[in-house]
């Protein structure tokens, strides 16, 4: 309890209003938002289980809103590649600095979604293939670096999946992958006191800012959307190279 109000709990409580509403609008957000500078200041340890306390409520009423849109067969596939593919991404921090693979990962995710604003689409549904490999490849940096987002969203934006049908997946997904890592969190014993503490004093801003996020959705253009939703994984690329970059990152 000796963060709360703090100079890095106020960072962070920002940090948590803007995240709010980048998830209730887009349907994702709060890891590359919440992580670059909140893992500096406190450590990835310590806001990854932040994070999940943040997160899994809103998972569930974003989940239920969203529900009738999921494409539950593709997210199933997805999600459950990745569960496959964690272990692999755990097993890379054994001989790959988790700053290295986070630089790694958010670079490609840069270039990508720089590509995707230029124009760059997929044609045709995705293949069973397609979506095994990219649910494995988003499993292995969740394991890794906590970075499961880049390349299902990325996916999905090249494929040219309707705005609504395109966040109704990504909260399903998301909520998912909660599910999975909770338990792993859990046992680790990295939900202390303190961090259960941190987390519910940012609830009530977090929520607030889903709630502002999720009424915006419904009265932003398709265009802006999909602009929107780049724009997030660029800024979340960003800022993940600038802060391990400088020596702030997990290792």
């Amino acid at each position: 309890m000796d963060l709360l109000l703090t100079f890095d709990w106020w960072i962070v409580a920002i940090l948590a209003a803007i995240a709010g509403v980048a998830r209730g609008l887009s349907g994702f957000g709060i890891g590359l938002i919440m992580m670059p500078i909140g893992g500096a200041l406190l450590t990835p340890a310590f806001m990854v289980p932040v994070l999940s306390i943040l997160d899994s409520p809103a998972s569930v009423f974003l989940l239920a809103e969203a529900w009738k849109r999921i494409d539950k067969r593709d997210v199933l596939i997805l999600a459950s590649a990745a569960a496959v593919c964690m272990p692999a991404g755990i097993w890379i921090l054994t001989y790959v600095e988790a700053g290295t693979v986070a630089v790694c990962a958010n670079a490609v995710a840069l270039a990508t979604a720089v590509a995707l604003l230029a124009g760059l689409r997929l044609r045709g549904a995705p293949s069973l293939a397609r979506s095994l490999a990219t649910g494995g490849l988003s499993g292995v940096l969740q394991g890794a670096a906590a970075l499961p987002g880049p390349p299902i969203i990325l996916g999905w934006v090249a494929a040219q999946i309707p705005g609504p049908a395109l966040r109704a997946n990504i909260i399903a997904y998301f909520a998912l992958i909660d599910a999975l890592v909770v338990p792993m969190l859990w046992i680790s014993g990295l939900f202390t006191v303190e961090v259960l503490w941190f987390g519910a004093s940012l609830l009530p801003l977090y929520l607030g800012g889903v709630l502002i996020g999720r009424k915006a959705f419904g009265v932003i253009s398709e265009g802006l959307f999909r602009r929107v939703v780049l724009g997030l994984v660029i800024l979340g690329a960003l800022s993940g190279i600038v802060v391990v970059s400088l020596g702030g990152g997990a290792g």
